[in-house]
């Protein structure tokens, strides 16, 4: 999974441009799990970039 991390004013997050990415299955497993300082990439979030749905 390709992910950029930014930084600013104490806090960090984790970008995901879901327009290149596959299904990322559980959003929710998956933000604990890259949020995690110790084992993951670390951060305060994960913000998820995804096209606008219509209908």
């Amino acid at each position: 999974m390709k992910f950029t991390k930014m930084h600013g004013a104490g806090n960090d997050y984790v970008y995901v441009n879901c327009f290149d990415q596959v299904e990322l299955g559980d959003v929710t497993q998956l933000a604990k799990a890259i949020s995690d300082r110790h084992f993951g990439v670390g951060g305060d979030g994960l913000v998820l970039i995804l096209p606008v749905r219509t209908g």
